[in-house]
């Protein structure tokens, strides 16, 4: 897997939130992620000091580095037992400590499945938060194969209302059937499947202007997402849509209206 720059700001966390606060009804807004902007989860500082959280680029033993108030925590993921999935890890992000053996970190893991894979799936790179602030670390599209947006619940963002997820949009770029999902606090509530490759069985024109069917089909792997859904929440749970690739995932975004 080829190391990558991380993008930590803009996140759909930060927009939705200023959409659905208090209750409020707003005009239609769109809450789109491009490719590698994805939030995996977030941790809080909690410390005086600055947090940084580094991801190492090996995609078999991926390497944590937490380093809190100068104290370096080095947590490895290697396997389903240890920190291989979202679950695991996140909770031991969450006993790290400082000097003092004093844990203060806050992790928020709701923008992700508890059983999502981390062994090699998260962005490599540099995540750094002062006090008193959120970083997040992204998922790598090319080896978690998806694209996702995150809408928080009223346990990590106060005064969220209820809104209506009209719609979902993406262009997912890459290969392999495409799964469009949403789910509700971990569970899957909706989900749309498009198979891909299509075989697409090109004409040969004649100079009459006759169109000649011809015995060569050509697979197209290009996918365009346009799902009404109509879902309504509460604001009370945290909402996951996610639209991924079953062989690879490289450019791309995913959208969604809110109303």
């Amino acid at each position: 897997m080829k190391k990558k720059t991380c993008r930590l700001l803009g996140t759909a966390v930060a927009i939705a939130t200023t959409v659905l606060m208090s209750g409020q009804v707003w005009a239609d807004q769109i809450v789109a992620k491009a490719a590698d902007a994805s939030v995996a989860f977030r941790v809080y500082n909690g410390y005086t000091g600055t947090l940084t959280y580094v991801v190492g680029t090996d995609t078999s033993i991926q390497t944590n580095t937490i380093t809190c108030d100068g104290l370096a925590n080095t947590l490895l993921s290697n396997d389903a037992l240890t920190n291989g999935t979202i679950a695991l890890l996140v909770g031991n992000v969450a006993a790290c400590t400082n000097a003092a053996g004093t844990a203060s970190l806050t992790v928020n893991s709701e923008p992700s499945l508890s059983a999502d894979v981390t062994i090699g799936n998260l962005l490599p790179g540099t995540y750094t938060a002062v006090a008193g602030k959120w970083l997040e670390v992204l998922w790598d599209t090319s080896a978690h194969l998806s694209y996702d947006l995150y809408f928080p619940s009223r346990s990590y963002e106060k005064g969220v209302g209820a809104y209506t997820l009209s719609s979902i949009g993406s262009v997912p770029t890459g290969t392999g059937n495409v799964t469009a999902s949403v789910y509700k606090d971990g569970t899957l509530i909706k989900q749309k499947i498009v198979t891909s490759p299509v075989y697409v069985n090109p004409a040969t024109w004649l100079d009459g202007g006759t169109n000649v069917s011809t015995n060569s089909f050509t697979a197209d792997a290009n996918v365009t997402i346009d799902w009404p859904v109509d879902l309504p929440f509460t604001g009370s749970e945290p909402v996951i849509v996610r639209v991924s690739r079953a062989t690879t995932a490289t450019t791309g975004n995913i959208n969604a209206v809110i109303k």
